[in-house]
């Protein structure tokens, strides 16, 4: 199986490092008519195939996608489509786009073909919202993305969509403008002088525009009377709806105000409903619920898939573009396209590729030092691996495997199985190589689907012979549990996890391919895929390739399951070697790091896995209800403090009460293009301004809780454990943390009741307890060691409370409040990630002046924290990465046009003044100076849960780790046994490294999370 971890989804950059990346939105719909117009009735008829298979809208829609990426050269595309199910905007006004004539069937034929190849080919993921239109999709998209660091460029012909245009968050419209028929037009970049130019107003007066003129060709009705040129003097002079609306009530019945005069006054009297509901039915919604998140990343073009779809639609123009559509919508180009791959040729599948980070040059390159061409694999390797059907060839492959002792060569395992998730996997078959040859390796089928007959008076045909699993797992166990017969593992864990289900140990893992190109560039893809890509030049079959939509791998024929798990168990043997030695000449501390760490860790997790955590449902529903009940009383309070009634869950709806019927301060908040902001961020600004604003705030948290876990997890429980059985993501994060999904059990907030409560949800073993150990300050205390700083490190060796100690040195006293303790811990920590005086000041209450005097006072007193901050900085600029205590590189890679132009030069004559004011790339700085202090915690917590597993295991204690959360491990224990648990975790903890301070572990106990913590 190829597993290959987590898509980043929306606000997910491509990696920690990237320099602002370019996501390219591409209204689906939009493209899809002006090509079928284009060429359906643009004096040409429409196009097909020999056949009469229609492909007007692919021909166009692919030829446009290509030649608007050839100059843009985006790091992100996603397409949003129109669903066929009516809209909000139907429901709520029948004559919404009535008017428009349903598109020809054949249309949505074509169509269907072009998503498919969208979607399966060019591996470009498709945005749907049923009960929304694909522009609330491009506005949902374009927000979060910007969010989340893109830079975002909106291909359409609608200008509708001018409302998105933002020059601050860098979000543009390419108007295709010209009309439908106009081919040859490209499209214009529409900024915000873009927008008044075409239409008189800025992109937030858009949708003011359409309530006063109307839009005949989406059936909005606008004001009856008014035409673009009163509307736009109508903005200019009263701001918004809302305002000509209010100048309008203000007059008197003789009364004028520039343009307000007249018969124009009587016309907006009386059409002010259809205005406002015009505005509803124009306004494009940025943050609706999406079925799932995208990925915003390119993916993998399957370049084989797409010549032959484009060849069987005879579009062989587009044929010869195969080569440029792999290039440009692949995330990292090929550096061959293979033997015989012309330029503009199919070649090969390209890669899954590393993130656009990893392209950046860097002074010590991250990337393998050499990509072993294709033709040292043969042109596309032909395998010849051995199919184990009896007895005998079972023992002779048994015979062959104990013989192989060598950790140098290690035999390359992997299992094929009929699931993703290893609790629900079955073995279909086993793969194994032993060498470089195309016959060193063999597969054993056990669980294929027998071959079905062609009809009812066939035979089914012959198939290869199986073993039967019993007889297969009791040949191959003292090997797979021998720890003496080293082997070699894509993804071990999952592999482990699905033989542990099968009753089978797995020892001798020295390689894990996975975790060593981590440890290499934690910002590249880790997929074999694109493994096989970057280090030799092509891709083997893909998963979804062989095994038809719906399908397991059971039902692949024994002959292709062959070839496809021998180039599995191939290629990891061939990249054993090749990725272990780009970690050597990385250095010494990586393939260290691999060994004593993350390698020992994997089989840590897996159990952790396969243990999982009791829960209470019966809690949790009766946590439900209270829930419920709270909401319900908290929506009544607010109505009843508001003095109106509204929506709590609408953003809209909720910003019109704040700050156009209650006035409060609009500088703390932000014109969106739905209205005004209402994030947690601005309700914190306004708590203490009206009653509303903390009951919001509280209905907001409690509302998220009950969704988010409360009534989530129950049905995430596994039926035959009563455990939650979370995923341990050892290769995800830039800073070598782990993550938790399936569910996330790491962001459970802890900081409210309610949310406190739901870790009495979280039980051990019937009769046994829980036990927390969390380390002390680590963050701080390993910044101390980095920094050398005496008056911390003194402070720390003496025990003395370093909160306290901060604010007494910044407040100039001899003793300090809880509350100005509290001061101390704040900008103690806050420095770590990088706070400046206005988050100082809002979290603290202080003003924003004394927040500047604490922060240079802080500096003053301990000078070397902010020499190795800014020192981090610099080599991220100057190396291309920081690293943590242990080695761990986090690279970072800059536009070579911006900060990238450092890259090389002397760290200590980088001007960090100028760098910072770089903009979106400057905020990269922070997460260098934050990287080796957040990845030596990670890598000292992973090193302890290597060394208490191993502990616990040889006292024979009954007690099982069960979650890693940040700086805290879960466990549970047998009573008998607490007193030891406690003091091996607590020791082992504290001595997992030794630093210029000593780490200190709180621990605690109870019969479930709530009370152990």
């Amino acid at each position: 199986m190829r597993p290959n971890g987590q898509t980043p989804g929306l606000g997910a950059v491509t990696g920690p490092g990237a320099a602002a990346p370019l996501l390219l939105l591409v209204d689906g719909h939009s493209l899809a008519f002006r090509s079928f117009y284009a060429f359906a009735k643009g004096g040409e008829g429409g196009l097909s195939t020999k056949e009469g298979v229609p492909t007007s809208v692919t021909y166009g829609f692919l030829k446009a996608l290509l030649d608007n990426c050839k100059g843009l050269a985006p790091q992100g595309v996603v397409i949003a489509f129109d669903t066929a199910q009516p809209t909000f905007r139907h429901e709520a006004d029948s004559a919404y786009k009535a008017h428009r004539d349903k598109a020809p069937e054949h249309f949505f034929v074509d169509l269907a073909n072009l998503q498919q190849i969208l979607e399966t080919s060019l591996d470009l993921p498709l945005c749907m919202a049923p009960g929304y239109e694909a522009d609330d999709v491009l506005g949902t998209l374009a927000n979060r993305a910007a969010d989340g660091g893109w830079r975002v460029r909106i291909l359409s012909g609608d200008r509708d969509l001018f409302q998105l245009v933002d020059d601050g968050r860098d979000i543009s419209v390419l108007y295709m403008g010209g009309g439908p028929y106009a081919k040859s037009s490209g499209p214009l970049e529409i900024k915000r002088e873009g927008v008044i130019a075409k239409l008189g107003v800025p992109p937030e007066e858009v949708v003011d525009l359409k309530a006063l003129t109307g839009d005949s060709s989406d059936n909005i009705p606008g004001v009856k009377g008014v035409g673009p040129k009163t509307a736009i003097n109508l903005l200019k002079e009263n701001g918004d709806l809302d305002g000509v609306y209010a100048a309008l009530d203000g007059l008197g019945e003789k009364d004028s105000k520039g343009a307000l005069k007249g018969a124009l006054k009587a016309k907006l009297s009386a059409d002010r409903e259809s205005a406002y509901r015009s505005r509803m039915l124009a306004e494009i919604l940025i943050d609706i619920p999406l079925p799932s998140e995208p990925r915003l990343i390119l993916g993998a073009v399957n370049a084989p898939s797409l010549a032959a779809s484009l060849e069987g639609l005879e579009l062989f123009s587009l044929v010869k573009q195969v080569g440029n559509f792999a290039r440009i919508f692949s995330a990292e180009p090929p550096p061959e396209l293979g033997v015989g791959s012309a330029p503009d040729g199919p070649g090969v599948k390209p890669a899954e590729g590393a993130t656009e980070d990893s392209k950046a040059p860097q002074k010590q390159d991250l990337a393998p030092k050499q990509a072993q061409p294709i033709s040292e694999l043969g042109e596309l390797p032909t395998l010849a691996p051995q199919l184990i059907g009896s007895a005998g060839e079972l023992r002779a492959l048994v015979e062959r495997l104990l013989a192989s002792t060598d950790p140098a060569s290690p035999i390359a395992l992997d299992t094929e199985t009929t699931a993703l998730n290893p609790f629900e996997a079955e073995l279909v078959g086993i793969g194994l190589c032993w060498g470089e040859g195309l016959a060193d390796l063999a597969y054993i089928p056990i669980g294929h689907h027998p071959p079905a007959a062609a009809d009812l008076l066939s035979s089914p045909p012959p198939a290869p012979p199986q073993l039967p699993l019993e007889q297969v797992l009791a040949a191959l166990a003292p090997w797979l549990a021998s720890a003496q017969h080293p082997k070699t593992l894509q993804n071990a864990k999952y592999d482990r996890l699905v033989l542990m289900r099968h009753g089978l140990p797995l020892g001798g893992v020295v390689m894990d391919t996975l975790l060593a190109d981590y440890l290499r560039d934690a910002n590249a893809k880790h997929g074999l895929d694109a493994l096989a890509e970057r280090n030799f030049g092509f891709s083997p079959t893909g998963f979804t390739e062989l095994v038809p939509k719906g399908a397991t791998f059971a039902s692949v024929p024994i002959g292709e399951a062959a070839l496809y798990c021998g180039m599995d168990v191939h290629l990891t043997w061939r990249l054993t070697g090749q990725i272990r030695q780009q970690l050597v000449d990385l250095g010494p501390a990586l393939p260290a790091l691999l060994d004593a760490v993350e390698l020992p860790l994997e089989p840590v997790l897996a159990l952790m896995e396969a243990t999982g955590i009791r829960i209470d449902t019966a809690y949790l529903a009766e946590l439900s209800g209270e829930l419920a009940t709270t909401l319900a009383r908290l929506e009544l309070d607010a109505r009843a403090a508001a003095g109106l009634d509204f929506n709590l869950a609408s953003p809209k709806q909720l910003g019109e009460l704040l700050f156009d019927k209650l006035g409060l301060d609009r500088k703390k908040s932000r014109k969106t293009k739905t209205g005004w902001s209402t994030d947690a961020a601005v309700l914190e600004k306004l708590e203490d301004a009206h009653p509303v604003v903390p009951l919001v705030l509280e209905h907001r948290t409690l509302s998220k809780l009950k969704s988010t876990y409360v009534d989530a997890l129950p049905a995430l429980m596994e039926p035959e454990t009563g455990r939650v059985h979370t995923d341990f993501n050892q290769a995800v994060t830039a800073t070598g943390r782990l993550s938790s999904s399936n569910p996330n059990l790491q962001n459970i907030p802890i900081r409210t009741e309610f949310s406190r409560r739901i870790r009495k949800a979280f039980l051990p073993q019937q009769g046994w307890q829980l036990i927390s150990a969390d380390y002390s300050q680590i963050e701080l205390r390993i910044l101390t060691h980095l920094s050398g700083e005496p008056v911390l490190v003194e402070a720390y060796q003496a025990g003395d409370d370093v909160h306290a100690l901060t604010a007494r040195l910044l407040l100039e006293k001899d003793e300090v409040s809880p509350d100005e303790r509290r001061l101390g811990k704040t900008i103690n920590f806050g420095v770590i990630y990088g706070m400046g005086a206005q988050r100082f000041a809002r979290e603290t209450g202080v003003s924003q002046a004394q927040a500047k005097e604490f922060l240079t006072k802080y500096k003053q007193r301990y000078p070397r924290v902010f020499s190795f901050l800014e020192l981090q900085e610099r080599l991220a600029l100057s190396r291309g990465y920081v690293e943590t205590i242990l080695g761990r590189r986090r690279p970072f890679a800059f536009d070579p046009n911006g900060l990238g132009r450092l890259l090389g030069k002397d760290p200590l004559e980088i001007d960090l003044e100028v760098a910072r004011r770089a903009g979106m790339e400057a905020q990269q700085l922070r997460a260098a100076a934050n990287a080796p202090i957040q990845g030596s915690s990670a890598d000292i917590i992973k090193l302890a849960m290597v060394q208490l597993q191993r502990e616990l295991a040889t006292a024979h204690l009954p007690a099982r780790l069960l979650l890693q959360v940040h700086d805290e491990l879960v466990l549970e224990a047998a009573p008998e046994a607490l007193e030891a648990v406690l003091e091996i975790t607590r020791r082992t903890m504290e001595t997992a490294v030794q630093l210029s301070v000593p780490l200190r572990v709180e621990t605690g106990v109870g019969p479930n999370w709530m009370e152990a913590k």
